[in-house]
């Protein structure tokens, strides 16, 4: 409402489903989205890229790294984490890239679980906004490299007004 801007929700958490119904987002299922590390990546990038075609914007959840936290599985929790960039992140890039479409993209967790602690954590929450229009590439993106910068976002609505910045 703040915004204008019309959105999607794509996740395999009935919760985040129900957040999107509550916030009038068009609530998009896709076959084989599990929200374990077995999840439709591929999917999930695809249904993203057809509902940029009606939407302004689309938030594409992946469970996976979390859920594999939770359990202390660190080598399945990089391999989630390698798959939404590979399955998810890389070929929606592409997409709109080959489209010419003008895009940002926010990447972050919903919060931190680390595997130290099997829990969710009250650290501030590390994230990326890619902008192609840009000309910084060489960027190291990890958690300590963020925590370093001594910034989060407080309220999502910061992120938002960030993201239409042109």
């Amino acid at each position: 409402q703040k915004t204008g801007l019309k959105g999607a929700v794509i996740s395999a958490v009935d919760l985040l489903k129900g957040i999107g119904v509550g916030a009038e987002m068009e609530v998009i299922d896709v076959e084989g989205a599990t929200g374990n590390l077995d999840t439709n990546y591929s999917g999930k990038a695809a249904a993203a890229i057809d509902a940029l075609t009606r939407n302004d914007y689309v938030y594409v959840h992946i469970e996976a790294p979390d859920e594999m936290g939770h359990h202390g599985l660190l080598k399945e929790k990089i391999q989630a984490i390698e798959n939404i960039d590979k399955y998810i992140v890389g070929p929606i890039v592409k997409a709109l890239e080959q489209k010419g479409i003008a895009f940002k993209m926010l990447v972050c967790p919903d919060h931190p679980t680390p595997i130290s602690t099997r829990t969710h954590a009250s650290d501030p929450v590390p994230y990326l906004i890619y902008d192609p229009k840009r000309e910084e590439r060489d960027v190291v993106y990890n958690e300590k490299v963020c925590a370093s910068f001594g910034k989060h976002p407080d309220f999502g609505y910061n992120l938002i007004d960030e993201l239409l910045k042109e």
